[in-house]
């Protein structure tokens, strides 16, 4: 009884400290006392329990949330989907035009920095806790685990954006260390992957969610659900292999998120939950609908696939998609900075769609026969301002020049499908790659028994097998149904599949190269704004040897923006060493 009491009491207590730290980004390794030393970092009282290591780690994801910000713009001003509008200064348009300098602001490396820093802190001090057991082993191996993690992601970000880099990994212990950061010894990018693969993996505890129910940091406070608030281990860790090229070990990280929930005794999420299905219930309504079939004036946009970019993190259809997020308190500043960014209204609308994502979405084709995809429609509206990015903020009620809300979802089960199916695609599994991007694993594999509406009707154990993968692990993946038993990916629908749009070509299939590039365009189309666009372009240029795959889509969105310096920009990018920022520490 008295372990549930101080159970329950600690909840309540990190509870307070997340809506404190996590809104304000207010821990720091740094003693705030006038009478200690300016020359040290004191953390001397900081780490005296589990419950300093919470509000340790929430602090720290507190600091995170400040690089929101900065992660946008990097990764989508640079690349092909985000542009400029005329409010932007000289700053934010040299970023987009890949004139950026030094002194430019929005390339500073030190906020990330300043992050690493204090997780570099924490690790030191959660090693020193268990060691004079102050903390639990299965405490240390969670808060070690989750830091640990967090700081490989930052690190890796570090590496697309600026290539060599100082690779920390110890505290730094006097205020001249800071200061003189730039003197430590850099590594390449590809020798970051190295030591990241190898840190990520030596990790005591890589489970897809950081802390178990029943875990203090794992409560609901001021609205909002704190599981999907700590980085999914398995989520970095294929990342990285993805990135060396190594597809199984990609594949064999990322399924493991796609089968955690498999077992969940509540059905709706063993067969939903990261599986991307085309479905209006409460489970995982994340689909583009209509209130009538093949009439465009009537898609939804309070229902379906942009609702779930501003549901709290406690609704079910926002789990069923995001495996990573985190969210921000209306109640305190500074926000959501995507309003500042993007909104006319309660922002500064310094950023807007491209006019390449744009024709990009009236491109495509709805099985219905609307004549482009809808994702656009509810990704960014227009008015004699000009185009403004509604993704992020167009559902976040009740929004005011006070009320910045909403949530950085961070990674989501779309994005997994697309970095699951890269790798299967470079590992042979071309055909799995295709249904995962087009309309499912039964729709693409059975090619059995069909009833009088063409559905699949399997009345032999041969049928029932064409309902799966015809592959082994980590490529294994079970859609059978019937009266007697349903497999958990029964219901996948694919990324096109739930956005209404119509299958790409089944050549494709067998086409590397050509389905590569279809699984980045349809990066482009599903998560645009989102974060990833940059690192998609980098990755797959760098892979097939190919600087023209990045640099001519950054050359067609300043071409189309009317830029005078879009060729001479193309020529610059076509040398790799130009994909990276300027590494200065001021």
């Amino acid at each position: 009884m008295y372990n549930k009491r101080m159970m329950d009491f600690n909840k309540k207590v990190i509870a307070i400290v997340v809506v404190a730290l996590l809104a304000t980004g207010s821990w720091s390794c740094k003693k705030e006392d006038n009478e200690a030393p300016e020359d040290k970092l004191d953390i001397s009282n900081a780490y005296r329990n589990s419950s300093d290591a919470d509000a340790a780690v929430i602090g720290i994801y507190g600091q995170f949330l400040g690089l929101h910000k900065t992660f946008i713009l990097q990764n989508e001003l640079r690349g092909d989907l985000m542009d400029v509008t005329a409010n932007a200064d000289q700053n934010l348009k040299a970023l987009s035009n890949h004139t950026a300098t030094k002194d430019n602001p929005y390339i500073d490396p030190r906020p990330y920095y300043t992050v690493i820093l204090n997780c570099n802190d924490a690790l030191k001090n959660f090693q020193l806790m268990v060691r004079d057991k102050k903390m639990s082993v299965d405490d240390y191996n969670k808060h070690y685990s989750d830091i640990g993690a967090l700081r490989s992601y930052i690190y890796l970000q570090l590496g697309i954006q600026y290539g060599s880099i100082p690779y920390i990994t110890d505290p730094v212990e006097k205020v001249d260390d800071v200061k003189n950061l730039s003197s430590f010894p850099r590594i390449t990018f590809d020798q970051l992957l190295d030591k990241l693969i190898a840190f990520t993996e030596a990790l005591p505890y890589k489970e897809v969610y950081a802390y178990p129910t029943g875990n203090p940091l794992v409560t609901t406070i001021d609205g909002s659900f704190t599981e999907r608030m700590f980085i999914s281990k398995p989520s970095i860790l294929g990342d990285l292999y993805l990135w060396k090229n190594n597809y199984v070990k990609a594949a064999e990280s990322y399924i493991k998120i796609f089968d955690y929930e498999n077992t969940n005794p509540e059905f709706n999420k063993s067969f939903s939950w990261y599986k991307v299905v085309y479905t209006a219930d409460q489970w995982a309504d994340a689909t583009v609908r209509y209130g009538r079939y093949q009439d465009e004036a009537t898609l939804l946009f309070e229902s379906g696939w942009r609702t779930m970019f501003t549901l709290p993190t406690t609704n079910r259809i926002w789990q069923a998609e995001f495996l990573w997020g985190i969210p921000y308190s209306s109640n305190f500043k500074p926000g959501n900075p995507m309003f500042e960014l993007c909104s006319q209204q309660y922002g500064k609308y310094l950023v807007k769609p491209s006019q390449v994502i744009i024709e990009s979405w009236n491109a495509q084709r709805q099985n219905s026969g609307i004549p482009y995809d809808a994702r656009g429609r509810l990704s960014y509206s227009t008015s004699a301002a000009g185009p403004e990015i509604t993704k992020f903020t167009g559902n976040t009620l009740p929004a005011s020049a006070f009320n910045k809300g909403g949530t950085w979802g961070i990674y989501r089960a779309t994005l997994l499908h697309l970095r699951y199916a890269e790798a299967a695609n470079r590992d042979g599994k071309g055909k799995l790659g295709w249904a995962l991007l087009n309309n499912g694993i039964i729709n693409t594999f059975y090619n059995g028994t069909r009833n009088a509406a063409g559905a699949p009707a399997p009345v032999s154990f041969d049928d029932i097998a064409s309902m799966r993968t015809p592959y082994a692990a980590p490529y294994f993946m079970d859609a059978s149904s019937n009266t007697d038993f349903r497999g958990p990916w029964y219901r996948s629908t694919g990324i096109r599949g739930r956005a209404g749009i119509t299958n790409l070509d089944v050549a494709l299939q067998t086409d590397v190269l050509g389905l590569e590039g279809k699984l980045i365009d349809e990066g482009a189309l599903e998560t645009a704004f989102e974060g990833n666009r940059w690192p998609d372009l980098v990755r797959i240029a760098t892979r097939e040897n190919n600087p023209a795959f990045l640099a001519d889509r950054v050359y067609q969105k300043l071409l189309k923006a009317g830029d005078p310096n879009a060729a001479a920009t193309r020529t610059k990018l076509m040398n790799p060493a130009n994909w990276y920022l300027p590494f200065d520490w001021k």
